[in-house]
């Protein structure tokens, strides 16, 4: 006879119910275990208590604050630190360790494998302020010798790479006393036994290139002004404007940039006493051989200062490289002191004749007649450049209207130009029947000369 076999059903259902109970029981002795232990992921005042007694977690606490040194380091490798003996600092622990406990339901101890609890340290620091503030004034960071004020990034000028440069900010060691006083006592509280107080952000800040794009615009700027390079032909005479010039002509101010209009100036002004002849008298040799000088007259170079500041200025901005002339108000004929050149009108006032010279051969010789002397007309000496020509015009002022058909005047309203109305020149005929101060001229000689002036051509009149 078969024995009796149970059913697969039956043995599986007995498994089950045997592991349920095994688990049950388990869990059980676990949640025993939690009745006295924090859960998995307990973080009190940041740091992982799980699975440790509030006994273990109040003696490991003690054990802290009874070794506690707070250290504080700074820049320069400078260092100190604070004893709390030394502000009569005491640490106060409360009940907070076994509130937290009982918060933490035994039975629900498997939640903290998949959550964190974060609780805050359970004492209190208490210590003297007055004690800690005279702590923090000696400091070796408050010493005298240790404190550097911090600098600015700032423009200078290398002498080595010609061109301005950005000098790093220097951070110093000055420290914020009410960030670091805020600091330390953060630390203190929490028991962090090392600040750095510049990762607190303790140090007074300078400026650095990085955060300060004015500083790099205006360094750039400054730069530009030294690339210019303007090779002047100032009346024949080389006249180099370089950097070791510019440099003496940029005012850094700051984070500012500009050109010393008033060195420029002053250059510009100098460079035109220097070459200018506008004004100046000459040394010249007469047709009769004599040599004479000849006073001071509209005529010769002339530098226009107002304008040519204004165009060196201009050429600095745009970091300009050219050769070029200054900018006149009167040209002469040729560049140099003889400026006068080797083609004039010669009018000897004294001899009362006149000589027109083209590139050193005379094309024309003529008597004249000048200024009336008896009446105080006299035609001024000097030198001249030719106003402007023209044909047909008429000739005015006080008592007389007369038409001439050769007009060229060279000192206001004093000219050369034909006078139709004479009969004779030359002689004394100027000391009682002179003209109003013009050179008047025979017709013929007139209209050679026109044909060969032009606007500035030299005139030069002596006694």
């Amino acid at each position: 006879m078969k024995g009796k076999k149970l059913p697969w059903k039956k043995l599986g259902i007995a498994a089950l119910v045997s592991t349920l109970v095994l688990i049950g029981m388990t869990y059980a002795a676990i949640s025993l275990y939690f009745e006295n232990h924090y859960y998995y992921h307990t973080m009190i005042g940041g740091e992982d208590m799980g699975y440790k007694t509030p006994m273990e977690v109040e003696e490991l606490l003690y054990s802290r604050i009874n070794n506690y040194i707070l250290e504080i380091y700074g820049r320069e490798e400078m260092e100190d630190a604070i004893v709390p003996a030394e502000i009569n600092m005491r640490f106060l622990i409360d009940d907070t360790l076994i509130k937290i406990k009982k918060e933490q339901k035994p039975e629900w101890w498997i939640l903290g494998f998949f959550q964190e609890y974060r609780y805050d340290f359970p004492w209190k620091a208490v210590y003297d302020k007055e004690a800690l503030e005279q702590r923090i004034e000696e400091l070796v960071f408050f010493q005298m010798k240790n404190i550097k004020m911090p600098k600015d990034a700032y423009l200078t000028y290398s002498e080595k790479e010609k061109e301005y440069v950005i000098v790093e900010a220097d951070p110093g060691t000055q420290i914020v006393k009410e960030k670091m006083k805020e600091t330390i006592e953060e630390a203190l509280v929490l028991l962090e036994r090392k600040i750095d107080l510049e990762e607190k952000g303790c140090y007074r800040v300078a400026k650095t290139e990085e955060e300060n794009k004015i500083l790099t615009s205006a360094r750039d700027k400054a730069n530009k002004y030294m690339q210019s390079e303007i090779v002047y032909n100032w009346n024949g005479n080389e006249v180099l404007v370089d950097a070791h010039m510019i440099h003496d002509w940029v005012i850094i101010d700051g984070n500012s940039v500009k050109l010393d209009e008033e060195k420029i100036g002053e250059f510009i002004a100098e460079q035109a006493k220097k070459y200018d002849t506008y004004g100046k008298n000459r040394i010249f040799h007469t047709t009769d051989g004599r040599e004479i000088e000849l006073k001071s007259g509209a005529y010769g170079w002339k530098t226009n200062k107002d304008e040519e500041k204004n165009e060196l200025i201009e050429d600095l901005k745009k970091g300009e490289v050219i050769e070029r002339e200054p900018v006149y108000s009167y040209t002469a004929a040729q560049p140099g002191d003889k400026d006068i050149g080797n083609t004039y009108v010669e009018i000897d006032l004294g001899n009362q004749h006149l000589y027109l010279y083209v590139e050193e051969k005379m094309i024309l010789e003529s008597d004249f007649v000048s200024g009336n002397a008896s009446r105080g007309w006299n035609t001024p000496a000097g030198v001249f450049g030719l106003t402007y020509k023209t044909k047909n015009a008429v000739l005015r002022g006080p008592g007389y209207e007369t038409p001439v058909n050769y007009w060229m005047p060279f000192n206001g309203n004093i000219g050369m130009h034909d006078a139709t109305w004479r009969s004779s020149f030359g002689g004394d005929i100027y000391l009682t029947n002179g003209s109003h101060g013009c050179i008047n001229l025979p017709f013929e000689n007139a209209k050679i000369i026109y044909e060969y002036v032009y606007t500035g051509f030299p005139v030069v009149c002596y006694y």
